[in-house]
């Protein structure tokens, strides 16, 4: 044991059953912390006899874990969306178009409006999403962009006029403007580069804004055993916010914030013009660093636009969308590899995580990879098995989020039948050999890591009765390790973070019942009593 601790430095004894995810010793009475960093664990005795008699002992209401880390989620938008109109569940068209409508009544004087639509087709009755032929009536001279995950968009026919999208408007590489038969465009814009057509004329939060939204949604995540978190695809004045709260003192969740790549522009300018944000992945310190460059593949599972080796069901061999062209993608995973960046590539589909890991092993064939920590996102429509063991044999990452698969499985499982039951399969990519980092991908789907938790090791989905796919199922343990040592090393802060050990980040939750001693079916009941970041409570339940 070290020490004893400077009996003018802030420290304190945290007594009760403490879930450590060391290995050296996984359980222990008590836990000294000193300043921002855990000093000892071990028995409550010796604990308190290291400590000294003057150090305050704070016992703790439940079990002591460490705190969750959220591998993949969008804290500024999660922050945005709960300060405007947000639709994830609906059961028609006519419900959304009246929700719009009303929202719109009751706040006047805009001029572009975004409203969350985290809904799919399946979930109206109508069977088709809304079109901008529905939301005109209802949205007269005001510019309507409909989010969908950031992927697609829904707008009215205000929001096109100000883009310019016309019959005779190009669909943009990686991106598709769907069209009636007669060729007029719907107002659905199916992928990133269609969809930013008219995101880019949309007037940005404010500084104001997004600070307001990064303290709200640190508040909200604080509440579900959150430390820290991987925030993927950011703007440079995204960054900045976060800089900001970091300097004055207001960033409380341990973030590491991914740079979106611009692919119309060379990685060596694009990289070189985020000027004071660093010069290699891993800028920063415990609080705010700058993560791995993230790149959009492919599309999604849920809005039928992933790449996948199979056509999609109901179309005529539509294989999916490849959002980034392969030889912009070749070019970025080469100049990543050879200047010492990491990369976290967005592949749902397995041709789109197919053509990820055969980039990333011919790079690794000059240049190495494994320490660079090369990830991939979501990878959960029948990824191979080959993908799978060439991911284990470069060390490439997999971010996951189960919560996504209790959303979205049960319309995939209605579209394809029981191959279905395959997806997500996070019993193999475990067996391979891969690290597998918890996440969540909100707001739009739960953020809770318990949540997420239960769902992994239960694969219950929404809408079905039975679990789909169970031996894909995982244990409560591994459940437990994806939220805390396995998204830690995600976050490259292995060693730091997600687990309560000498050395180690005070970073820690206490909940009314223990994860890994709950049974299956009760573990997503669990509550969060308090979250603790470095020492300092941050939620108290």
């Amino acid at each position: 044991m070290p020490s004893s601790p400077d009996p003018a430095g802030p420290a304190t004894v945290v007594a009760g059953r403490i879930r450590t995810m060391d290995p050296a010793r996984p359980l222990a009475e008590a836990m000294l912390v000193v300043g921002d960093r855990i000093a000892a664990t071990g028995d409550l005795a010796d604990v308190r006899a290291l400590a000294g008699a003057h150090v305050p002992v704070h016992r703790a209401a439940g079990p002591v874990l460490p705190g969750f880390i959220d591998s993949h989620v969008h804290v500024l938008t999660a922050g945005l969306e709960r300060r405007r109109l947000t639709i994830s569940e609906a059961g028609s068209v006519a419900e959304v178009v009246d929700r719009i409508r009303d929202w719109l009544a009751a706040n006047p004087g805009h001029d572009w409006v975004v409203v969350g639509a985290h809904f799919h087709e399946e979930d109206l009755a109508e069977g088709r999403l809304p079109t901008a032929a529905d939301l005109d009536p209802v949205s007269p001279g005001v510019a309507l962009y409909l989010d969908r995950r950031t992927h697609d968009a829904i707008v009215n026919s205000e929001a096109m006029r100000r883009a310019g999208i016309g019959r005779a408007t190009p669909d943009p590489p990686g991106g598709r403007i769907e069209r009636t038969p007669d060729g007029e465009p719907t107002g659905v814009l199916v992928e990133r580069p269609a969809a930013d057509l008219v995101f880019s004329l949309i007037p940005p939060p404010s500084a104001a804004e997004l600070a307001a939204a990064l303290d709200e949604a640190q508040r909200h995540l604080h509440s579900l055993g959150v430390t820290g978190a991987s925030e993927p695809g950011l703007f440079p004045h995204e960054m900045a916010v976060y800089q900001d709260a970091w300097r004055t003192g207001r960033l409380t969740l341990r973030t590491m914030g991914m740079p979106l790549a611009d692919t119309d522009v060379p990685p060596g300018r694009f990289l070189r013009g985020l000027g004071g944000l660093g010069v290699r992945t891993g800028f920063g310190d415990e609080l705010f660093k700058l993560g791995p460059l993230k790149v959009y593949l492919d599309g999604t599972g849920g809005f039928g636009t992933a790449l996948l080796s199979r056509p999609w069901p109901g179309t005529d061999g539509y294989h999916g969308n490849q959002t980034c062209g392969s030889e912009t993608f070749e070019e970025l995973v080469r100049f990543c590899a050879r200047e010492g960046w990491s990369m976290a590539v967005h592949a749902v589909g397995d041709e789109a995580v197919r053509v990820a890991l055969a980039a990333f092993e011919r790079a690794d064939a000059e240049w190495p990879i494994r320490d660079l920590r090369f990830s991939i996102m979501h990878c959960y429509l029948w990824p191979s098995a080959e993908s799978m063991a060439l991911a284990g044999r470069l060390g490439v990452l997999l971010s996951t989020q189960p919560s996504m698969q209790w959303r979205v499985a049960s319309g995939i499982a209605a579209r394809f039948g029981e191959p279905a039951a395959g997806t997500a399969p996070l019993r193999d990519w475990l067996d391979a050999g891969v690290t597998v980092a918890g996440g969540s991908d909100g707001p739009d789907f739960p953020m809770s890591p318990l949540f997420g938790m239960w769902q992994a090791r239960t694969r219950r989905v929404r809408g079905l009765d039975a679990p789909l796919g169970p031996e894909q199922a995982i244990t409560a343990e591994e459940a437990l390790r994806m939220y805390t040592v396995d998204a830690a090393r995600y976050c490259f802060a292995d060693g730091e973070r997600g687990w309560l050990a000498p050395g180690a980040l005070a970073d820690w939750v206490e909940l009314d019942a223990d994860p890994v001693e709950t049974e299956d079916e009760r573990a997503g009941d669990i509550q969060v009593l308090r979250t603790v970041v470095g020492g300092q409570t941050v939620y108290a339940g």
